[in-house]
């Protein structure tokens, strides 16, 4: 598919996360070794998109009057993609994935702030699966198995453990799915199984250990960006297989969907999360694996702005760690091109 870059200002709003893809050119070498920190940038350009009128929620914020800076982290033990990130406490955890042999992992790698050191395997193998904390537990679920199939199946693996626990399955297999946390409950939204998108997204009741359905997602597609603002649960760009730039909501407490606008730069397998009033969207390619797109997308005071991304790349594992977007693994070229580098991003 074409990795079009569309200049076009955003029709609507949007607040976004992602699971990223794959980076065309200007990779980097894979972080050296655990527990080593690489050069850190600050300086990065940006290029302000157009403004438009916005639906984004009140909580948005001025733009930084100075980017914050995009800097690398110690890097991952070994090169991974497509992998899920989640954090608890002061530990950020990574789980899954494929190696750089195209294999689907069972790892899991824990940092603690300093060292990264290997977790609890999962119970199998499996790409592109979700990942999400609903207090102490780190919750994996979904992706896809080594035979090429989706899972239904669910793990958890609670504070101390040394093993995951499996717990009550989604009622439909999904790989490349978002899975995101709002209060005791976690909502699986969008994904593939081995034939089409999900549109029916699946609420996880922690305390019952049940999955119900919610509303049909108004445009189903897979590689698809999670994050939350209050009670919606957001989910950003994707491929139907087409790259989509669209942003749609998830009201909890009205069970409806809202729609919010779109990205300024189409893209799929992408890391972004919502904080402190700042939309914050990086990387990830177009559906047709061609290019990376080698973008950060920030939305604040209803506009758009992009800036040049630290390591290109897409289907890095994202989460928010000790307040900065982390993104950890990824492809720095389009398909498979693992690599262990971990970088962060501030609002």
């Amino acid at each position: 598919m074409r990795a079009a870059r569309n200049a076009l200002a955003l029709l609507g709003v949007g607040v976004v996360l992602l699971g990223a893809c794959s980076s065309s050119g200007g990779g980097r070498a894979p972080a050296s070794g655990v527990g080593t920190t690489s050069r850190r940038s600050t300086g990065a350009k940006s290029t302000s998109a157009k403004s438009t009128s916005s639906t984004i929620p009140s909580g948005s914020t001025a733009l930084p009057s100075t980017l914050a800076p995009q800097r690398e982290e110690p890097g991952l033990p070994r090169a991974i993609q497509e992998a899920a990130a989640t954090t608890v406490a002061d530990r950020l955890y990574v789980a899954g994935g494929y190696d750089t042999q195209r294999n689907s992992s069972a790892a899991t790698f824990v940092f603690d702030g300093s060292a990264w050191s290997s977790g609890p395997m999962l119970p199998i193998r499996v790409n592109h699966p979700g990942a999400a904390t609903i207090n102490s537990d780190v919750y994996v679920a979904g992706g896809f198995t080594p035979a090429g199939g989706a899972t239904n199946r669910v793990f958890v693996l609670a504070p101390g453990a040394t093993s995951w626990r499996e717990v009550a399955p989604m009622q439909r297999a999904r790989g490349a799915l978002s899975l995101v946390s709002v209060g005791q409950r976690l909502y699986a939204i969008g994904g593939r199984n081995a034939s089409a998108e999900i549109a029916v997204p699946e609420v996880y009741d922690a305390q019952a250990n049940t999955w119900a359905d919610a509303a049909a997602m108004p445009h189903p597609r897979n590689h698809l960006a999670g994050f939350v603002d209050g009670v919606l649960v957001c989910v950003a760009g994707g491929r139907t297989p087409a790259t989509s730039g669209s942003i749609d909501c998830l009201d909890t407490a009205s069970g409806t969907w809202q729609g919010r606008g779109a990205l300024p730069v189409p893209t799929s397998g992408a890391a972004a999360t919502f904080t402190r009033g700042v939309t914050l969207v990086a990387g990830g390619e177009p559906s047709g694996e061609t290019s990376i797109t080698d973008v950060v997308q920030r939305f604040a005071s209803n506009r758009w702005t992009t800036e040049p991304m630290l390591v290109p790349r897409h289907g890095s594992a994202f989460a928010v760690y000790r307040g900065r977007l982390w993104m950890c693994g990824g492809a720095t070229a389009p398909g498979f091109h693992a690599v262990a580098n971990c970088t962060s991003l501030a609002r």
